[in-house]
Formats: C-alpha cells, sequence, structure tokens
C-alpha cells in the first residue's frame, strides 16, 4: 500500500520532472563548454550527467509495473559487458575503468529511454511536458547563440582557421547541429498544436530556421529544408484528414525556406564549403609536390615497382595518414588506399579514422569483432582514432553484438511507428506525431553521417525522450482499438 502511495506521489511529479530535465540540459552543455573553456576539469558536468541517468533510471524502475524489462535490458548489457571486457582483455587491457565509462555512454539510450516510456505510461502529460521543454531548450540555444556573438565570444561551428558558423556556447558541434535538428520540428509543432497565434509561430519559424541557417553544418542546412519543405507536405495531408487550417502556417514555413534558399550563397555553410574546396586544392598541390620529389629520389636510387610505387608516396602518406602509417606501416596504409595520391582520398579524417579502426581490427581477430576493442587501442602519438560515424562507432566499440542490438533497439520504435500509421492513419497522423517523426529522423541520419549523437549523454537524452514520446502515441492507438 505504501508503495502505490509512493508511486502515486511521484507519478503526478513527472510531467515537470521531465521539463526540468530538459532545460537542464542546455544549461549543462554551457556550463561544460566554460569548464573546459577556462581548463578547468568537467568532472562536475559529467558526474551530474551520470547522477542524472541514475536518478531517472531508479525513478523508471520504482514506477514500473513491469520490472521485469529493466531486469532483461540489465541482463542483456551485463552479458554485452562481460564479452567486451573479455575481448579487450585478450589484447591487453590498458585503461578498463575510461573504457567501461565510454561504453556507458553507448548503454545510456536504452536504459534511458525504458525509462521515459515507464513515465509515458505512468503519466501521458509527460509527452506535453517534454515537447514543451524542447520548445524552451530552443528558444535557450537561440538566446546563447545571440549572447556569444554580442560578447564576441562565439567559439564558431568550424574553427580551425575558418572562423565559421555560431555554435555558441556549446563544445561539440555535432551533438549540437543533431540537438537542433530534433528541437526545431518539435517546437514548431507544438507551437501549431496549442494554436498559438501566427506571430508566435512565425517568430518560433525564424528562430528556428535561423540557428540552422547560421550553425553552418550542412546536415543542419538540409534539416531546415526538409522541415520547411516537409512540414507544409504534412500540414496539407492533415487538412484532409483533420480539417486543419493550415494557409498561414505554411504560407510562413514556405516564406522563411525560401528566404533561406535564397541566402544559399551567403550562408555560412556555403562560406565553409569555398574554404573545404580552397583547402583541398592546397593539400593537393603539397602532396603532388612530396609525390614528384620522392619519385624523383627514387628514380635516381634505382628503384622501380612495387618498391617505387611504395618510395613515391611515403612522405604525402606520413603527413596526411600519420596515423595508419606510423601504426601498421606504409605498406598496408598504401594497400587500403589503392597507392592513392588524390587529397580526397589521402586527407579525408573521416576515411582515415574508418581505415584505422578497421586496421586495428584486422590485427585483434576472434571476440573483438563480435564484442568490440577498447578506445584507447584506438590511438597514435596521442591522437585518438575514434570514428566520426556513430553506427560504426558502435560496431568498433560493441561489435558485431553491440551494433544489432543497437539497430533492433531503434528498428522496433520504426516498425512501431510505421504499423500504427498503417493501423489507423488519421488519428496517428497529428501534429505531435510529424514534429516527433521529423526530429528522429534528422537525429538518425546525424547519427550514420557523423560522430556525436548515440554516443554523447546531451544528445542521447533528446533522444530516449522522443522515442518514448512515439511509444506513447503508438500505444494510445492500440488501447484505443482494444476497447
Amino acid at each position: 500500500m505504501k508503495l502505490r502511495n509512493l508511486q502515486s506521489s511521484l507519478a503526478a511529479c513527472l510531467p515537470k520532472f521531465i521539463l526540468i530535465l530538459c532545460v537542464l540540459q542546455p544549461v549543462l552543455d554551457v556550463a561544460s563548454f566554460w569548464l573546459d573553456a577556462l581548463q578547468l576539469s568537467n568532472a562536475p558536468t559529467t558526474a551530474l550527467r551520470f547522477a542524472m541517468l541514475a536518478v531517472v533510471v531508479l525513478l523508471g524502475f520504482v514506477l514500473s509495473e513491469r520490472k521485469g524489462y529493466y531486469v532483461i535490458l540489465a541482463a542483456v548489457l551485463g552479458l554485452l559487458t562481460a564479452g567486451h571486457i573479455l575481448a579487450c582483455a585478450q589484447w591487453g587491457y590498458g585503461a578498463p575503468l575510461t573504457d567501461l565509462a565510454n561504453t556507458l555512454r553507448i548503454y545510456q539510450l536504452p536504459m534511458m529511454t525504458l525509462a521515459f516510456i515507464t513515465m509515458v505510461r505512468r503519466e501521458p502529460a509527460c509527452i506535453e511536458s517534454a515537447k514543451k521543454g524542447f520548445f524552451i531548450c530552443l528558444l535557450l540555444c537561440a538566446g546563447v547563440e545571440i549572447l556569444s556573438v554580442l560578447t564576441d565570444t562565439n567559439p564558431y561551428t568550424y574553427r580551425d582557421q575558418k572562423s565559421v558558423g555560431i555554435c555558441g556556447w556549446f563544445y561539440f558541434a555535432n551533438s549540437q547541429s543533431a540537438i537542433l535538428t530534433m528541437l526545431v520540428p518539435v517546437a514548431l509543432c507544438w507551437v501549431l498544436e496549442k494554436k498559438k497565434s501566427m506571430k508566435v509561430f512565425a517568430l518560433t519559424c525564424a528562430v528556428g530556421f535561423g540557428v540552422l541557417y547560421f550553425f553552418a553544418t550542412r546536415l543542419a542546412y538540409v534539416a531546415m529544408i526538409g522541415v520547411g519543405v516537409g512540414l507544409p507536405v504534412c500540414l496539407l495531408i492533415m487538412k484532409k484528414t483533420q480539417k486543419l487550417d493550415v494557409k498561414k502556417p505554411i504560407a510562413i514555413l514556405l516564406v522563411c525556406t525560401a528566404v533561406c534558399l535564397g541566402a544559399y550563397s551567403l550562408s555560412p555553410m556555403e562560406k565553409n564549403n569555398m574554404l573545404v574546396e580552397r583547402n583541398k586544392l592546397l593539400k593537393q598541390q603539397d602532396i603532388d609536390a612530396m609525390v614528384a620529389a620522392d619519385e624523383a629520389e627514387a628514380l635516381e636510387a634505382g628503384l622501380e615497382g612495387e618498391r617505387l610505387e611504395l618510395a613515391r608516396i611515403e612522405s604525402a602518406y606520413e603527413e596526411y595518414l600519420e596515423g595508419p602509417t606510423g601504426h601498421f606501416g606504409l605498406e598496408r596504409t598504401a594497400q587500403l588506399y589503392d597507392n592513392s595520391t588524390d587529397a580526397g582520398d589521402i586527407a579525408d579524417v573521416r576515411r582515415e579514422r574508418l581505415n584505422f579502426c578497421k586496421l586495428l581490427l584486422e590485427d585483434q581477430p576472434g571476440l573483438s569483432f563480435w564484442f568490440g576493442m577498447e578506445r584507447e587501442d584506438m590511438s597514435h602519438n596521442g591522437i585518438t582514432y575514434d570514428v566520426e560515424n556513430d553506427f560504426h562507432g558502435v560496431f568498433y566499440l560493441a561489435g558485431a553484438v553491440g551494433l544489432t542490438l543497437m539497430i533492433l533497439f531503434l528498428g522496433w520504435f520504426l516498425v512501431r511507428i510505421a504499423l500504427a500509421l498503417l493501423r489507423d492513419f488519421t488519428h496517428v497522423f497529428t501534429l505531435q506525431a510529424v514534429g516527433c517523426g521529423m526530429a528522429l529522423l534528422c537525429c538518425l541520419v546525424h547519427a550514420y553521417l557523423t560522430a556525436g549523437v548515440l554516443r554523447r549523454p546531451n544528445v542521447t537524452f533528446y533522444l530516449a525522450v522522443l522515442l518514448a514520446m512515439a511509444y506513447g502515441m503508438t500505444q494510445k492507438t492500440r488501447l484505443q482499438d482494444e476497447t
């Protein structure tokens, strides 16, 4: 009886709890940025995030009427961890605590999602609080970006000699790009759903499109256009299915989209693209000069055949592929790149990281393929070559088993959403569903193409909330069908 009373009391506080957690995310991100900028330890914010994870999971477990799911999840993650430890131990486990802390970052998504699903089941009003929280977070992020510009402390999205993009006081650009693309569609649909005035919607649209436009990443720009075109299409569909008045919001969205497209040539993203192409040209000239010098020296020494091929690219590979060449040797690296001297190949940092991990996995056969490798092993001369694509990262850190489990976990929600739409399109295809669906799509595209999504606690928080929202919407439909 006491337990039920406690559960009821906690359930009543859940909507406010979810709202507070949402608002805390940009606050913690800003705190982390300044701790790093002031060359102080990030331990306080890291500890707060782990404490938040523990509280959320514990609260979900206490509130759950299906505790068996928590036991199953704990067992699966425990077995996966045991396999990972054994795989790392095969090759010398140099920093187990650091590695396990990094592994926990991968586990955070399923753990928090299960807890948030429990909260949504106990108190459906949590979904409304989450949408409101996303709206507030968008305003906070925009405010931080504006303040960073006004105070001349904007760290830029692309910092290395480019100074391009308004990032604000947020440390990791890829993560912030994914966060913004999740916040914008949810916030826009929430404003429409609450039937706010068109002035409020227009202002939200301007803020949302503005932060994506000036952030400067290609994915942010594509997401902006996707929302600007996709949301009007969805509104036209809902005009027929739900009798909505959509003329004004569609007009606002299309105007904002047209302005951003019209200003494409002036966008920070295009400026960055031009700088990338210029740098690529300069690197190609540098590579060609090194290859020509090495080739002349090799010919003078009488080298020919394969020895000549390796000698002529030695300096270029040591300069632009220092990690793979220094760790695995010139011959193996050159074979992987087919002796290419194209700057688009050997100066591609993302590809270099992927190839480093590919070669490392070849050197660590057996359990490493199934359960992953230690992150510390992905280093050479103090530089970490952890990959820049999250699905690939999950594979190299948690193995084929870990990646399969992650894909099955995310895929279960996608299948559930698809089945709900097929079962009852009219009731499922709502503004809430559209905002959530667009945000999920943007996040998953970021996870496939970049890093800092599935393995960053700030991003996985928003993703976990979105997945719980999707569950809540589809669960409501299923219960309606049963009754």
